[in-house]
């Protein structure tokens, strides 16, 4: 496992997250209104990383959904690191063997007889 370190945004979001009563709303952890942060897609980013786990909605509309932090955005949250698997390149197939067909014989035509 690799460690990863969280920017300063992202840490803010999910300590807003840790400290909130009740399961905050992607409208409310918006922290900063940035072009980055304009269509809630770091929401989306938390959540495909294991950060953040929705409690109601869908990625369809993330500043309507509520959020809670998974055990490893607790983690996150409290040190602004967590483990994640890096993403190791698929080996390549073998290239096909190609075999050759074997050598067909020409039919060699007779001359015609007179």
């Amino acid at each position: 496992m690799a460690i990863r370190s969280i920017s300063h945004f992202l840490w803010q979001v999910l300590r807003a997250t840790k400290r909130s009563k009740k399961p905050p709303t992607g409208r409310q952890l918006r922290i900063s209104p940035t072009p980055r942060s304009k269509d809630g897609s770091f929401l989306t980013a938390l959540v495909d990383e294991g950060l953040l786990k929705f409690v109601t909605g869908s990625p369809a509309a993330p500043f309507e959904a509520t959020f809670s932090l998974t055990e490893k955005g607790e983690h996150a949250a409290e040190y602004g690191e967590y483990e994640y698997e890096p993403k190791r390149p698929a080996p390549q197939p073998p290239p096909p063997v190609v075999k050759s067909a074997p050598p067909t014989a020409k039919k060699v035509r007779s001359a015609k007889k007179p």
